[in-house]
């Protein structure tokens, strides 16, 4: 069954953000290349919600050390991440 993480950010400031959301936008695909579904949305000027569907945990399990990797390198750029993780029981696009 798919599993998916759902990270909430609060950013330290703006400039972090837009920092933040460049870099993910542009690196993002290839650090987590077995991600089927990688989304992220800017909330508000300090906030957004990033969500990534991986075909089950084991592959959610092998992105672990690249997520560890990124928050590492990208911790003084925010304030507070909520992170919540759990099994896809619908994944609808069109």
């Amino acid at each position: 069954m798919a599993y998916a993480r759902i990270n909430t950010i609060t950013f330290s400031s703006e400039e972090a953000a837009d920092e933040l959301q460049a870099n993910y936008a542009s690196t993002a695909p290839e650090g987590f290349p077995e991600a089927q579904l990688l989304v992220a949305v800017r909330t508000g000027p300090l906030t957004a919600s990033l969500t990534s569907i991986y075909e089950d945990k084991a592959a959610f399990d092998r992105s672990a050390d690249e997520r560890t990797r990124r928050m590492k390198a990208n911790g003084h750029l925010m304030e507070a991440v909520d992170v919540q993780e759990g099994e896809v029981y619908l994944n609808h696009a069109r």
